[in-house]
Formats: structure tokens, sequence, C-alpha cells
């Protein structure tokens, strides 16, 4: 079959080895530069038990599950700076997989309001005290600790945990935002 003298088929064959052979390189590109280097940082760092590596619409979102953190800021700022040092300015998400229970959901709950108030008017210190005296009534640990960032909040009760990482400001565009569960 041709059309003006150009044989069809073989223009849709040589297209569909181009098209293949594209997204074949683009493939080996993500896996070498970014994807086994990110692999390598996260399984050599003591705080990961477990991580996994997705990438959708251009964002790698990295889950990480943790052993146990003594401190959830450092750990999170030493992860974001070493995953920050693979990605350059490739765009990511962070976040921690827990293990929670009833009681830290209810926790959490009952918390979040405190949270996101200090969030927007900046009294930490009332919120502290709130989430403290709050989750100590229902056995819970909470440590809670921020830096110029972030609010970090990390519960305990036996075995579980919860991890959540609250941006200090508020973010007007949901790109990027680093939220983490």
């Amino acid at each position: 079959m041709q059309w003006y003298g150009w044989r069809i088929p073989i223009i849709l064959v040589a297209m569909l080895v181009g098209l293949s052979f594209f997204f074949a390189v683009q493939w080996i590109y993500n896996r070498y530069n970014y994807q086994e280097p990110l692999a390598r940082v996260l399984e050599a760092d003591r705080a990961v038990q477990n991580f996994s590596i997705e990438r959708e619409d251009g964002v790698y979102k990295i889950t990480v599950q943790p052993k146990d953190i003594v401190d959830l800021g450092d750990t999170y700022r030493r992860l974001r700076k070493s995953i920050q040092k693979v990605l350059g300015r490739q765009p990511f998400t962070l976040e921690f997989k827990d293990n929670r229970d009833r009681e830290l959901e209810k926790a959490f709950y009952y918390s979040q309001f405190a949270l996101y108030e200090a969030q927007v008017r900046g009294n930490y210190r009332e919120m502290v005290r709130y989430i403290e005296d709050r989750t100590a009534s229902l056995g819970v640990e909470a440590i809670i600790s921020l830096d110029e960032e972030n609010i970090y909040v990390h519960m305990k009760h036996r075995d579980c945990h919860l991890y959540r990482v609250i941006p200090r400001r508020v973010v007007s565009s949901p790109e990027n935002t680093g939220l983490t569960r």
C-alpha cells in the first residue's frame, strides 16, 4: 500500500522501532541515574527498614518504613538531604509509612485541630501542651518537634507508631509540598 509514493507499512514499523528505542533509552537513563542511586542511599541509612520508589507524572514518590526513630525531624531532614543530592532538581515527595492502631488514630484526630491552629497562628507551646495532655489521657506518648519548615509528630502506643510531617507555613499550592504520612 502506498500513499504519494510512501510505503505506509514501512513508515509505521520505523515509527514503532523509533518510539521503542526512545522509551528504552529513557527507562535505562532513569534506572541508572536516579532509581539505583536512590536505592543505595536509602539502604545505607540506619533508620530505614524498607522503602519504595515510584515515579508518577514526573514526581518521585519515596515511601520509607522506618526502624526505630529517635528524632523524626532529624531523620526526615537527613533523608530529604540525601535524596536531594541524588535527584537534584527532580521533584519528589517523602512519606513515612507507619503502623498505627485505633488509639493512635484517635489521638491524632484530637490533636490535628491544635496542630493546624498552630500552623496558622504560631502558638506552638500551647499546641504541645494540649497534644501531650490529650494523648496522655489515651495512653499515647506524643513526641513533637519543629524546625523552620515543618512540625514533626511522632506518636507511640505499645509497638505502634504514627508519623506525620506538617509544613509550618500554610501552602497555597499542593505542588511538591513534601507532606508525609
